[in-house]
């Protein structure tokens, strides 16, 4: 029997090793746990709330530290021109704690593989502001709220004023597309 906690680390390194570079940053951790738990209905258990790189849970962290303190995954500091990023892999002990979660996984990978199509190609950047793109609709939809894409697109813009709202819409228009967006009119 495992708990949530050993599901959501064998999750981690999963998702690490699906990605499209066999690594990923905890920017993507962060996000695809997010999509997951939103977009698939994967129950993880999370309470992500709008942060400054979209939406964030600081269990999402602890589970990767707990992650990289088993061997689960192994996470390295990469040193960008611009600052530094981390990239992680799955680590020694990842297999065990796929065997011990083995039931979650099979029942989940369709949703791994989904999320992976769909958002694994993004750098950090554009899942951030997809990410805050599909949790402005959420909130919208929760409060019973029916909104235009541009009505998306300048909230989003108000809390991503680095995007420009052709860049915000493009995405908005994507997701929507896609079926993803619930309170787009």
């Amino acid at each position: 029997m495992t708990d949530l906690s050993d599901e959501r680390m064998a999750l981690i390194s999963i998702l690490a090793e699906h990605s499209p570079a066999n690594r990923i940053g905890r920017t993507q951790v962060m996000k695809f746990l997010y999509f997951l738990q939103v977009l698939r209905d994967v129950p993880l258990g999370y309470r992500f709330t709008l942060y400054s790189y979209g939406p964030f849970d600081s269990d999402v962290l602890a589970d990767l530290a707990n992650a990289e303190g088993l061997g689960v995954v192994d996470s390295t500091v990469i040193q960008f021109s611009g600052g530094y990023g981390y990239e992680i892999r799955p680590g020694r002990n990842a297999d065990w704690l796929r065997e011990r979660a083995a039931r979650f996984l099979q029942r989940y990978r369709p949703d791994v593989d989904w999320v992976m199509e769909k958002f694994g190609s993004l750098k950090s950047g554009h899942l951030e502001l997809v990410s805050t793109i599909v949790y402005v609709d959420r909130e919208a939809a929760d409060n019973g709220e029916e909104l235009s894409l541009d009505e998306i697109a300048e909230i989003v813009h108000e809390i991503k004023p680095h995007f420009s709202h052709d860049e915000i819409m493009n995405f908005a228009r994507w997701l929507n597309g896609q079926d993803l967006l619930e309170a787009a009119a």
